[in-house]
């Protein structure tokens, strides 16, 4: 993992997001110079609160892991233990232990998405309904066989910390987190809403936005600055038990395997050990975090007595990491310690690759930078041919065979410049193959690369060879029926940000590999293999986090009569062509449920309307491309709405609610 050379670079970064907050054993430059730049630029009387999203884990863990050093919990015991009323419809739930839910290895589909991230709204219908919405799904994996990404189990740590303590959660972390620590300004949606320190969040185009607060607290709702969250990692410095004893932080430092394709967690970091800093004698544990609009890094040098925290608004979690590692590399020189950087391996290219591969041969479904089906073949066996296909186009790259026995990617199609003229990609993706007892699968290693910022290394488990599904003709029919056809959420909150995010999802057969579908939504597809006629589940048991939050749906008809889809993280779409037309004859939208779609009708395109609605309401309108055009979520959004050609206005609040409509 290469970190920024340039620090004036990075300063200036923190200056423009007011995020930075370095915490180590003493005073340190790097420590007054970030908070400086901080104090500048954050709230009147400090710094601003961020969510820390999934740095949250961290939290979660540390709160269980207290609990674990008082004897009240049993870190391999099952968590039907401390959760009673907890049940799967599969058998093999009994067996998930506490650990399991710290390193992701429970085999839990992934994400409860129902209601999780909330407009200026703190409801705990996510929270209150958990069990209920596990109580219908089924494992991905038996639990323990290998670690993928799983919010929804530090969702359940959440209720293990309330179940044995008696207390909220919020209540636990001040007491039990931010007390002990010396912290203020570090909370919970419950105990943060609407806090005056909570930085403002902006559209896109520089609209300001209502407040979004995450609420899935264990796995992603925790609130504080990023002095509060440097001193929290600054409570896993060796030798420093104020917050858990030091066998709980080794416990959690310690990776889940020795496997380097598998995932690199241990307990609640998602590096126990990051190599560009191993690689020099340093040990550094890592978390980050990404909700709708805040981002977040926290690194520790647990022995070094190092801890940095980037929180930003906007951008992407990758930013804060390389962001944290330049800070982290200028505090370590400070202390003698020069990080090596990793250099890139020599690719020696092998004209002829061996007739063993051709078994490697096929369909994959693939899941790294977006999910896709993926066609491997190897022209007269000279180099490897990738079709990447989705619901939307077709892409190719070219890997030539190298001596080392592995694929490197190619800069240009062979079909395009000829096998003679084979270019390697700048920082190359190398692609190998194994096949064990649980199938084939594609490995991938390399750098993803941010211009000015950096890269960030990568090793994982990414593809899957997938088997035919020779589905039956009438269930394949019944799914062909849908091609093409959308359905639009309904079954969320009215504040819920799905309704902007993930509102409209469209599916489409692929063509490629019989018994598949894709659902797309905002821009992402989910491969689904056809169960049943009423079934769609993920093929997908790649082991790493290629195989985080698998989706599978369930087709049925609502009260109403309309077709329905349900999906496994709670959420609920009806069929578009089942919603009516909205013209000027509407004057009045009364809600039977809390959602209520219409199609706008040609007779009144283009014509803005007015609309009054009512307290704990919202409106949004999509163009014809799907895209929100209008949210009231917007401050001071006005109430006069545009009526797109070919678009669709979406009215939300609680049942009984009424709109009424003006030109």
């Amino acid at each position: 993992m290469k970190h920024i050379k340039n620090i004036a670079a990075v300063m200036a970064l923190l200056m423009l997001t007011g995020c930075g907050s370095v915490k180590t054993d003493k005073t340190e430059n790097a420590d007054t110079a970030a908070k400086a730049v901080s104090a500048e630029n954050n709230a009147a009387d400090g710094e601003y609160i961020y969510c820390v999203g999934s740095v949250s884990k961290v939290y979660s863990t540390a709160a269980v892991m207290q609990l674990v050093d008082e004897g009240k919990v049993g870190l391999d015991a099952p968590i039907t233990e401390y959760i009673p009323d907890f049940t799967m419809a599969d058998e093999r739930y009994k067996d998930i232990t506490v650990r399991m839910l710290m390193d992701h290895t429970s085999g839990i589909m992934g994400s409860a998405k129902v209601n999780s991230d909330l407009y200026d709204d703190n409801d705990t219908y996510n929270h209150d309904h958990l069990l209920e919405n596990l109580s219908v799904q089924r494992l991905k994996a038996d639990p323990g066989k290998y670690a993928a990404y799983c919010n929804v189990g530090f969702d359940l740590l959440e209720l293990i910390v309330e179940n044995v303590t008696g207390m909220s959660y919020t209540d636990y972390v001040r007491e039990n987190i931010s007390d002990r620590i010396g912290v203020t300004d570090t909370g919970t949606p419950i105990d943060m809403y609407r806090n005056d320190m909570l930085v403002p969040s902006f559209s896109a185009n520089g609209l300001p936005l209502e407040t979004c607060y995450c609420v899935t607290i264990g796995d992603g709702g925790i609130y504080a600055t990023a002095s509060d969250t440097a001193k929290f990692g600054a409570a896993f410095f060796t030798g420093d038990e104020t917050l858990i004893s030091d066998n709980a932080k080794n416990a959690m430092a310690t990776r889940h395997n020795d496997n380097e394709y598998s995932d690199d967690n241990g307990l609640g970091w998602d590096y126990a050990e990051m190599l560009r800093y191993k690689q020099s004698g340093v040990k550094v544990v890592g978390k980050g975090g990404d909700v709708t609009m805040d981002h977040a890094f926290l690194l520790t040098a647990p022995d070094e007595h190092i801890s940095v925290a980037v929180l930003s608004n906007g951008g992407t979690s990758a930013y804060n990491d390389l962001t944290a590692q330049a800070l982290m590399d200028v505090c370590l020189q400070e202390k003698g310690i020069g990080i090596a950087e990793e250099e890139l391996p020599e690719c020696t290219i092998v004209d002829e690759i061996p007739d063993e591969y051709k078994a490697y041969e096929g369909m994959y479904i693939m899941n790294i930078m977006g999910n896709r089906l993926c066609r491997v073949t190897f022209p007269e066996n000279r180099y490897l041919h990738m079709e990447k296909i989705s619901s939307r186009k077709t892409e190719y790259t070219d890997y030539v065979y190298t001596a080392d026995g592995d694929f490197a990617e190619l800069a240009c199609e062979v079909e395009e410049s000829g096998f003679d003229k084979r270019l390697a990609a700048g920082g190359s993706s190398r692609l190998s193959f194994e096949k064990n007892t649980d199938g084939i699968f594609m490995r991938v290693s390399g750098g993803m690369t941010y211009p000015g910022l950096g890269s960030i290394d990568i090793k994982t488990y990414a593809g899957q060879m997938l088997e035919e599904n020779n589905v039956g003709e009438d269930v394949l029919n019944s799914f062909k029926a849908l091609d093409g056809k959308k359905f639009l959420l309904v079954g969320d909150k009215y504040s819920s940000v799905n309704y902007e995010g993930a509102a409209i999802a469209r599916f489409s057969i692929a063509d490629e590999m019989k018994g598949y579908v894709f659902l797309t939504s905002h821009g992402s597809d989910d491969l689904l293999k056809i169960s049943d006629s009423g079934h769609l589940v993920s093929p997908n048991r790649i082991p790493s986090s290629s195989s985080r939050d698998l989706l599978n749906i369930t087709a049925d008809s609502d009260k109403n009569g309309r077709q329905t889809i349900k999906t496994s993280f709670g959420t609920e779409y009806i069929l578009a062509d089942d919603i009516p037309v909205f013209d000027a004859s509407v004057r009045t939208v009364e809600l039977t449920d809390n959602a209520a779609w219409y199609s706008i009708s040609d007779s009144i395109a283009n014509t803005p309307l007015t609309v009054t609605r009512p307290e704990n309401s919202a409106v949004i309108v999509f163009n014809k491309f799907d895209e929100p055009i209008y949210t009231s979520r917007v401050k001071d959004a006005g109430n006069v709405i545009p009526m797109p050609k070919g678009g669709r206005v979406l009215f939300l609040g609680e049942k009984g609610d009424s709109f009424k409509i003006g030109k």
